[in-house]
């Protein structure tokens, strides 16, 4: 969808903790040889605070560098891809109350890689329709052992912990959102759910790659990566025809961090180079679930990556498979 009402990025943050290098992961026997090789060269660890902590300081920094006072923020989406430190509660409801206060209604997202994304577009149709001037986005996870496998739990990528935030406006920022769009191919979902029957509790440990296998032995799995990549483009292609831009026009792409020296990108799969992207971003730190873009966005204003007049294209896939994608134009440079 086109938005010709004003819909602005008042301001992005961040909160990463130390990384650790791949090498002595490596050396540590923590990483198996198939992960060694992905383009990685440090993985962001949290060895104390949760996903919804680190979403909380994101958070605090995106609002204070917004300038908008916390009670004119109207809703948190808080998005994440893995434990939120307690069962059966609404990490949302503290990361909004921790950022803006207790008045302002939380929800929580989960649609794995894609959920930050695409709370922009469902924060975008909040902030048009009038419902609210001001919405934060907010992302935290930590993908702790035993639990997780950070090092060797899925393919062609390897997880990272950290908290990362928007703060998007109908008023005010320095860029504006020309469009945005979701997209989906649910045939894709058994991916991440294998074979095995549902389960009435959670188990001991995530085995991703586990279930993968066995879906990819039916029928079913057969042209999987084709209407992978025919979902991505679609999402992407009707974003920025509804953009009015092409290829050309776009200075810089955000896009999740993943398998650099194995399969495709999805830069590359979208017409785009390395340098275009901000994959140094995912070199330095890891893959941080949904928090990616937001980490890219944030980067390419720090290092005056990208000035006036900028097109940027932001895309998300997660697991599902669901797929969002938006076009920024910028319009100044933040004093931050």
């Amino acid at each position: 969808m086109r938005f010709d009402k004003d819909l602005f990025i008042a301001s992005a943050g961040s909160w990463i903790p130390d990384t650790t290098t791949v090498a002595q992961a490596a050396a540590e026997g923590l990483v198996d040889e198939e992960h060694r090789d992905l383009g990685f060269e440090n993985i962001a660890v949290s060895d104390e605070l949760s996903g919804p902590e680190m979403a909380v300081r994101a958070g605090r920094l995106a609002v204070e560098r917004s300038g908008v006072a916390p009670a004119d923020v109207g809703l948190v989406l808080h998005s994440s891809g893995s434990y939120q430190g307690h069962d059966m509660w609404p990490a949302a409801s503290y990361v909004a109350g921790e950022t803006v206060g207790p008045g302002v209604p939380g929800f929580d997202l989960q649609q794995r890689c894609n959920a930050a994304v695409g709370s922009l577009g469902l924060a975008a149709g909040y902030i048009t329709s009038g419902l609210a001037t001001e919405v934060l986005l907010t992302t935290g996870d930590r993908f702790a052992a035993p639990w997780v496998d950070r090092w060797n739990v899925q393919m062609n990528l390897i997880f990272a912990d950290g908290g990362s935030a928007l703060l998007l406006s109908g008023r005010t920022g320095f860029a504006r959102v020309v469009a945005a769009a979701l997209g989906a191919d649910n045939s894709l979902e058994r991916w991440n759910r294998g074979l095995e029957p549902f389960a009435l509790q959670p188990g001991p440990e995530v085995r991703l790659i586990e279930r993968g296998k066995q879906h990819a032995a039916t029928p079913e799995a057969q042209g999987s990566w084709e209407r992978y990549e025919a979902a991505l483009m679609s999402t992407t292609g009707r974003v920025m025809a509804e953009a009015g831009v092409s290829t050309e026009d776009i200075t810089r792409v955000v896009t999740p961090h993943v398998h650099r020296n194995k399969t495709p990108e999805n830069f590359d799969l979208l017409g785009f180079t390395e340098k275009q992207s901000t994959w140094e971003v995912g070199r330095k730190y890891g893959h941080v679930g949904p928090g990616d873009q937001f980490l890219g966005i944030e980067h390419l204003v720090l290092e005056r990556a990208v000035g006036p007049g900028d097109l940027v294209l932001v895309v998300a896939a997660g697991a599902g498979f669901s797929f969002s994608a938006a076009v920024l134009e910028i319009l100044h440079t933040p004093s931050w």
